[in-house]
């Protein structure tokens, strides 16, 4: 995993945290709205960056310099990842690691929420996380696709507009899903609207929902 050199001791305090990331520059950093008057009391709002993003941050005057410990837009708390051998040389797929990980970057963390960049979070958190994940009783959410029923889909999508430079690296890793026992949305998956996404069972104290 990355190496963060500085706030970890402020994140591991967090109970409820929303994270994003931005990577290469490739998205820009979206205020949430319609936040209570004490959201920003309870919940951690963090977005991950790596230097290429920074300096663009810092030329558009977006945020200054003076103060590299604490580097803040709006709600969002900046964490910029330190270099390292173990980071992939594609962007892109730095980006997924916080994403994935969140429950080790934030050990301490009841809920969370994770926001893909493009997005912008439009409702309260924690309206979000009572809604989603308290009433009903599950253990994660994952919002559904706007076009793309399943995982196949989406892959052949992916490929089809160049959206990922190595085609044939984004076929192998679809053989293996469906190796691994992947199968394309059918109605007999119903009541799970798409792909071989769920709705788990509330059994565990990590709870999370994945927005985008």
């Amino acid at each position: 995993m990355f190496s963060i050199l500085v706030d970890r001791v402020e994140m591991e305090k967090c109970g409820l945290v929303v994270a994003s990331a931005i990577f290469n520059d490739h998205d820009k950093i979206r205020q949430p709205v319609g936040l209570g008057v004490k959201t920003l009391e309870t919940v951690c709002f963090y977005m991950f960056i790596d230097d290429k993003t920074l300096n663009s941050l810092f030329h558009h005057n977006v945020i200054l310099k003076n103060n590299p410990s604490d580097y803040r837009v709006g709600a969002w708390r900046i964490i910029k990842i330190s270099k390292s051998e173990n980071l992939y040389l594609n962007p892109a797929m730095n980006g997924v690691i916080p994403k994935y990980l969140i429950h080790r970057l934030f050990p301490n963390s009841k809920f969370s929420i994770w926001v893909d960049a493009k997005i912008q979070l439009m409702i309260d958190p924690l309206l979000l996380i009572h809604s989603m994940l308290v009433v009903p009783e599950v253990d994660m959410a994952i919002s559904k696709h706007p076009f793309f029923v399943n995982t196949m889909e989406e892959a052949m999508a992916t490929a089809r507009w160049k959206k990922w430079g190595d085609v044939d690296g984004l076929r192998i890793q679809m053989e293996t899903y469906c190796e691994h026992g992947l199968k394309p949305w059918s109605s007999s998956k119903l009541p799970y609207p798409t792909g071989n996404k769920k709705i788990f069972p509330n059994n565990e104290q990590k709870i999370s929902f994945f927005y985008g």
